[in-house]
């Protein structure tokens, strides 16, 4: 499909349905009715739950269709914008498209109304199993301590439509825009081009909704499908699903004869890009790269025992963050000056506090299995809190980690009895009702010495608003004792 929106003023007085009213779809909103868009908003949620977000939009909203999606919402419509949390293979939308209409996602939407106001902006994206926030956000660190005009959107909870309706509005100056992106968010792109872009890992997530890794990788993958011979694409040398991804590097090349610039990083390899010796990570460009850029890279050396953040999954983030912000032109200096202050972000493997010589560690945007074993390895002796709403997860995958790694499972959750299911075998377990209980429990049992570690390995919705929320009744609990 090409752009349907070459001109977003053409947008006035078009009927577009919004699919999904959370963040997303109301950041859809607000931009849309900068452009006098009529809407038509269907969710789930009932109709008092959108009321305060309906209000702010309110003159230019048709209908709003609440309590379940309606086919009613996408007729006689001229485009329909989803929100990522909906997914594109549910009977409406799956309508939608067999009717010809355009169906594009939040990032869609957003990329082609920004690209009319800034066309030559640099964009940097970066998608990934696990990782996504903190490399996210250390490119953002490294371009900003540079003196570039950055901006971070996306996945980490800033929609990019509202860095759009800023830049137009000129409350902003945007030269380079760092993008977070999920699968879910990949799914309904079409036109959208990072210049550079990075798969820091694939692996088992969200098998609730693609119904195979396949399904999943391709999502995944749609963050090149549009890049171009100019362009530049990061990858994990590494990581278990590259092989797959050159497959689809492959196909992109036989059908267009060209293919981005790319560049891998590596714990284990020496390699074109980003690779680990001992402490210290160097970076080796290729010789068709722009003099400077090679230069600096050749020249910057980052000693891991400078970094604030520990782990070998940050050490990961911090290769492809720094490949990443080199190749965009950023100086090597920068990335150092930030590592050495960068503590990493809530959520993610964030120290609490130290109770009777034990510490309580929240990780709770660990939220697949992939992610708690990434957690783990980087600990001893840990009491784990683990457990929420299933994402079709593969726990029997952690057998050797956490025999290795753990004393004492505290479960909870709907996902509780099939994580004991996979793993009471192999180490003792408790089932507890709630947060509060959980962390008791794991007070009670702890030794001098122990970490207590909330990596879920779930969802949080069973239980909790979201990861966030899950993550501060944690801090809340472990802080009260």
């Amino acid at each position: 499909m090409q752009l349907p929106l070459q001109d977003p003023y053409k947008l006035k007085g078009k009927k577009v349905a919004i699919l999904g009213f959370g963040k997303s779809g109301f950041a859809s909103a607000k931009l849309l009715s900068r452009f006098d868009a009529k809407l038509i908003i269907n969710d789930c949620k009932k109709e008092e739950e959108l009321l305060s977000q309906v209000e702010l939009v309110k003159n230019n909203i048709q209908k709003v269709y609440a309590g379940h999606h309606t086919l009613e919402a996408v007729e006689n419509v001229d485009l329909v914008v989803v929100s990522p949390g909906v997914p594109l293979s549910i009977p409406i939308l799956v309508s939608a498209v067999y009717k010809g209409l355009p169906v594009i996602g939040e990032i869609e939407l957003s990329y082609q109304i920004l690209k009319f106001f800034k066309e030559d902006i640099k964009i940097i994206g970066i998608t990934g199993s696990n990782g996504k926030s903190t490399t996210s956000t250390l490119v953002y660190e490294f371009l900003r301590k540079d003196e570039k005009n950055v901006q971070l959107a996306g996945n980490i909870g800033n929609p990019l439509a509202e860095v759009v309706l800023k830049l137009i509005d000129k409350e902003i100056t945007i030269d380079y825009l760092v993008v977070e992106l999920s699968s879910f968010q990949l799914e309904s792109i079409k036109s959208f081009k990072p210049d550079f872009a990075a798969i820091l890992n694939i692996t088992a997530d969200h098998m609730d909704r693609y119904s195979s890794m396949k399904d999943y990788i391709e999502a995944k993958v749609k963050i090149f499908m549009n890049q171009s011979k100019e362009d530049y694409l990061v990858l994990n040398i590494d990581d278990k699903s590259t092989p797959s991804v050159v497959e689809h590097l492959k196909k992109l090349y036989l059908k267009r004869s060209s293919l981005p610039h790319i560049f891998y990083f590596s714990r284990l390899h020496k390699v074109y890009g980003a690779y680990l010796e001992g402490e210290l990570i160097y970076f080796e460009p290729r010789e068709d790269l722009d003099e400077a850029i090679r230069d600096e890279m050749k020249k910057t050396v980052l000693n891991t025992l400078d970094f604030k953040i520990k782990g070998v999954h940050n050490i990961e983030n911090v290769m492809a963050a720094s490949l990443l912000a080199l190749l965009s032109g950023c100086k090597g200096q920068a990335l150092k000056d930030v590592l050495e202050k960068f503590t990493g972000l809530p959520h993610r493997m964030e120290f609490v506090r130290v109770v009777d010589g034990v510490s309580f560690i929240n990780d709770s945007k660990g939220t697949n299995v992939d992610a708690v074993r990434k957690s783990l390895e980087s600990l001893h002796n840990v009491i784990l809190i683990a457990g929420g709403r299933d994402k079709d997860g593969d726990f029997e995958s952690l057998k050797d980690v956490v025999k290795d790694r753990v004393k004492t499972l505290i479960l909870i959750g709907e996902a509780k009895e099939k994580i004991a299911k996979a793993l009471g075998d192999v180490v003792s377990f408790y089932f507890e009702e709630d947060m509060k209980s959980a962390v008791i429990r794991a007070k009670s049992i702890a030794k001098p010495g122990d970490t207590v570690l909330l990596s879920p390995g779930c969802a949080s919705f069973d239980m909790f608003k979201n990861f966030e929320h899950r993550g501060d009744v944690f801090k809340e609990i472990v802080n009260s004792l």
